[in-house]
């Protein structure tokens, strides 16, 4: 999969070109979104909105190969999708397993919005794809999709199912 063009200059604005910069964080992970505002991706406009949703989540999959490709140990890497269901937002999940991510982190069998996401993706069959539903409602938990690529999958402790 390659990164559509029109993206290119996006991710540069938004400092994703800076593959070095994205391997360490302080934190547990860091989940930064491709854009955070729809004049970003107004190079879309006039497309239906499942047009843009696929196009925005394809790009973000398809970088998300250039970043894997860029990483070396320590390191886990997938595409968030949130919106999945009316205006999809595709986040670069990333972390540094050695703080502790995946003792705390649990992703959901593939449910609805994966099926929505893989759809996009043209069943590609190189990624694995689960749903993570908040456990605990509150305002800053969206239900997300996270795309993984297969040579990059969380532990099997963090799949649940």
């Amino acid at each position: 999969m390659t990164v559509d063009p029109r993206f290119e200059k996006l991710l540069a604005e938004r400092g994703l070109l800076d593959l070095d910069g994205l391997m360490r964080h302080d934190g547990y992970y860091a989940e930064l979104p491709l854009f955070t505002e729809p004049a970003q991706v107004s190079f879309l406009d006039g497309l239906p909105p499942e047009d843009r949703n696929r196009a925005a989540v394809r790009a973000a999959v398809a970088h998300l190969g250039r970043i894997i490709d860029h990483a070396k140990a320590d390191f886990a890497a997938a595409v968030t999708v949130t919106g999945w269901d009316h205006e999809a937002t595709p986040h670069f999940w990333l972390a540094n397993p050695s703080h502790g991510v995946f003792g705390f982190l649990r992703v959901d069998p593939p449910g609805e919005g994966s099926k929505v996401v893989e759809g996009w993706l043209d069943h590609d069959p190189g990624y694995t794809l689960n749903d993570e539903i908040p456990r605990v409602p509150a305002e800053t938990w969206r239900d997300r999709v996270f795309v993984q690529r297969n040579d990059l999958l969380f532990p099997r402790h963090v799949r649940l199912g």
